[in-house]
């Protein structure tokens, strides 16, 4: 389930924005308790806050109140962990919770400091370390087929309905040539926003002077057309904020004419903007457009 940590506190035609890092346990019983719900547009779902001793407080969904399935935090069990098997691949996709997940954690890798970056390395290390440990004791052999995470619904039929596989996420200067048709989650600095027309959208992200484009074509405007027309919120945060995070979940080209990779993105929450989703940053703008008036 992904974290939460942002709510609206909505009591008596009231609304309040609330970050997890201002609320505590005390507050949250006296006041807030009952009250709390998500952000996301048009979504219902009830919020419960949650106190960590280790600084990892967080809001989370409250018991028998689902959010819609167009919120960043809606989330179902999966049905299988067998995917379609092709040519020595296993073919399969990822959930709409696991791509949450991992641009979650792209985002929260991205505002480490260069420490925590090395000890959560290190630490990484130690569990594969570990494992191979456990694998030669046990005589185990890894004879696990290649996977591959697709995302075009071109590529996409009723046998392919796998969450077991790892959705790998790198820096965008990371990309290789064998993640060309693969699945990646990517992430890098923004660096420019080009509206093509109200179908067609590429973003440009930067990490270490290399540049990725990320493309909305039409297939994902067809599948998801609340999105046609808001984007322009996103050149308006674009240009309003600096040095801001962009993830994206989609398949890995390579463009002859630009000599660079591109992403592709179909999934409708596949793509988040310094951790948030863009109907949420569309909202905002919104209500702040309302109260100039």
């Amino acid at each position: 389930m992904v974290s939460i940590y942002e709510a609206y506190y909505m009591e008596n035609k009231k609304k309040e924005l609330i970050d997890i890092n201002n609320i505590n346990s005390a507050e949250y019983n006296n006041k807030y308790k009952g009250h709390l719900y998500c952000t996301t547009i048009n979504c219902k779902a009830k919020l419960s806050y949650v106190f960590r001793d280790n600084n990892s407080d967080h809001f989370r969904t409250w018991r028998e109140s689902p959010h819609i399935e167009t919120c960043l935090y809606y989330f179902e069990k999966t049905r299988s962990r067998e995917g379609r098997r092709t040519e020595g691949q296993v073919i399969g996709i990822a959930s709409d919770e696991r791509i949450i997940r991992s641009l979650r954690e792209a985002f929260a890798l991205e505002m480490m400091t260069e420490a925590e970056k090395v000890k959560r390395l290190e630490r990484d290390r130690e569990k594969r370390r570990t494992k191979r440990e456990r694998d030669k004791i046990r005589g185990s052999k890894d004879s696990t087929p290649a996977h591959r995470i697709v995302s075009n619904p071109d590529e996409i039929d009723e046998t392919t309905h796998t969450d077991g596989f790892r959705l790998f996420k790198k820096n965008a200067d990371a990309l290789k040539e064998g993640d060309i048709g693969q699945t990646r989650t990517v992430t890098g600095i923004l660096k420019g926003v080009k509206i093509n027309n109200s179908t067609n959208t590429v973003i440009v992200v930067e990490k270490n002077n290399i540049k990725v484009d990320i493309k909305f074509e039409e297939a994902f405007f067809a599948a998801n057309n609340r999105y046609i027309g808001m984007f322009h919120y996103l050149e308006r945060y674009f240009n309003d904020f600096d040095n801001l995070v962009f993830s994206a979940t989609g398949e890995v080209r390579f463009n002859k004419a630009t000599g660079g990779y591109e992403i592709v993105v179909f999934n409708s929450v596949g793509f988040l903007i310094h951790g948030k989703m863009l109907e949420r940053i569309a909202a905002d703008y919104s209500i702040a457009d309302d109260e100039l008036e």
